[in-house]
């Protein structure tokens, strides 16, 4: 089975997905740039849980992306 490199597109998509996902997990964490997000409260869980929950779930669909792409021959 031959390996095919997946589409310029989806490589510049994922590294977006990746790069924003990092800088939501990073800046909640350590508080870089100081910025405020706005208020998003689900259920029991506070508005800084549901943004890195968010950041989780972009670097995951990153992953998800680029391993579909590599693996269904160069979507």
């Amino acid at each position: 089975m031959a390996w095919t490199p997946p589409s310029k597109f989806i490589v510049v998509l994922t590294f977006l997905m990746w790069a924003g996902g990092l800088f939501l997990l990073v800046d909640l964490t350590w508080s870089l740039t100081g910025l405020t997000y706005p208020v998003i409260a689900i259920g029991g869980l506070s508005s800084g849980e549901v943004w890195f929950i968010i950041g989780l779930g972009l670097l995951g669909l990153a992953w998800l992306l680029m391993f579909l792409a590599v693996k269904l021959k160069g979507l």
